[in-house]
């Protein structure tokens, strides 16, 4: 598959697009600001609020790969890493995948217990709840943290967008897309991201382990 860095989405007209471009500004102006800032886990009732750069306003409802409805606030309270890709992918999806098994090995078991893991995907028309889980199981992940999503295009352009996510149809089969794994904070704001395959996670750790820091 020919994966181009600089991919863009022709958006459909529509109101939530425009607040997912809006959104979208708002978690990039945010983005430096954050890394100064101390972890939003400090306090245990700052995990029930999101704030205005948190993922968990798009409100838009998903199917799990078990065929459960859920949306992306469902997983509040905990580090969530979250990328999006397509189940039939045969190079760059496994690829992630593996990645995101290798940054849950350097994990410890605690550490392990309170991530979830979620993969987005791109290709609704083909992507059924079962052929998620049939990719899912490829990788003898565990199904009570990994969540593989279905949604509608819309939903799906509003969350690619505030992730700075790009992706395009190439052909009937496949898609180009932007190859990152972004770690969401317990409150869902976006405070790290790692781009290409195979990179080197230290820097997400790292990241990631701030906010399961016990105060």
């Amino acid at each position: 598959m020919n994966l181009q860095p600089n991919l863009f989405v022709v958006p459909p007209s529509g109101g939530r697009i425009a607040l997912a471009l809006l959104f979208s500004l708002a978690v990039c102006t945010a983005l430096p600001a954050k890394e100064a800032t101390p972890s939003c886990c400090e306090h245990k009732e700052d995990a029930d609020a999101a704030t205005a750069e948190s993922i968990y306003q798009l409100d838009a409802t998903w199917t799990t790969q078990l065929g459960k409805p859920m949306t992306l606030a469902d997983l509040k309270g905990r580090p969530v890493l979250i990328t999006m890709g397509y189940a039939t992918c045969k190079f760059a999806c496994p690829r992630l995948a593996t990645d995101l098994l290798g940054i849950e090995k350097k994990l410890t078991a605690e550490e392990r217990a309170n991530l979830a893991v979620v993969f987005v995907s791109i290709d609704p028309e083909r992507d059924t709840p079962e052929q998620i889980k049939s990719f899912f199981d490829q990788y003898k992940v565990d199904h009570q943290r990994w969540f593989g999503l279905r949604g509608d295009e819309d939903a799906i352009l509003e969350l690619s967008v505030a992730l700075g996510i790009r992706y395009r149809k190439t052909t009937e089969t496949d898609f180009a897309h932007s190859n990152i794994i972004a770690l969401l904070s317990p409150t869902g704001e976006i405070v790290h991201r790692q781009e290409g395959l195979g990179t080197d996670p230290a820097d997400l750790i790292t990241a990631l382990r701030k906010p399961l820091e016990k105060p």
